[in-house]
């Protein structure tokens, strides 16, 4: 079914904004979840990102199981990506949020947040016009070993593996919520770490 371009737009927008709301009343930003659960022993948002990680990899494996699974790009790995990989997690915890939670604190208002938002841009579209270079002299020469993806690099069928993966995130959960010393339901924030 084609959508006209208006109708194209506006499922587009209504998409969007109901996922900016997702994201703001849930105060999804991997950035807070780590930092909130080292921090401030806040463990809300980190048990949110680990059940949704959970719900993702039982459809990814059920995808692969039932022959609905394509594969997709996976990139190299190598040194550039250890490397990028640091470079990237200390950006967001220095500008103090992901790409998900500076999106929704923008959209809330925070002056700083548009800034961050700001410099995203930049940097993307310098990588853009950087990438073709880039690829061959830094990324080839960094990145020697071949992406793959778990379903496809484990000798067992993917609905085990999808089955071990929960397990594994299970256990994960239940040690978060072990460390946690807030309660299950703060009610109006959990204080220094609320947005």
């Amino acid at each position: 079914m084609l959508l006209s371009p208006v109708a194209y737009v506006a499922v587009s927008v209504a998409v969007g904004l109901s996922f900016g709301v997702l994201l703001q009343k849930a105060r999804f930003c991997f950035v807070s979840a780590f930092r909130d659960f080292v921090a401030f022993k806040d463990t809300r948002v980190l048990k949110g990102l680990l059940v949704g990680i959970a719900v993702m990899t039982v459809f990814w494996s059920l995808q692969a199981t039932f022959g609905y699974f394509r594969g997709f790009w996976t990139p190299a790995w190598g040194l550039g990506s250890l490397f990028g990989g640091f470079v990237f997690g200390l950006g967001m915890t220095l500008a103090g949020g992901c790409a998900s939670g500076t999106l929704y604190r923008a959209g809330q208002g925070y002056l700083q947040f548009w800034l961050v938002l700001l410099f995203m841009f930049v940097g993307y579209v310098l990588f853009a016009f950087a990438f073709p270079v880039a690829e061959t002299y830094y990324f080839q020469t960094l990145n020697p070993f071949q992406g793959r993806t778990l379903y496809l690099s484990s000798p067992l069928p993917p609905a085990v593996t999808g089955a071990l993966a929960v397990a594994v995130g299970t256990l994960a959960y239940a040690f978060v919520k072990g460390h946690s010393q807030l309660p299950d339901d703060p009610s109006g924030g959990t204080g220094v770490a609320s947005d």
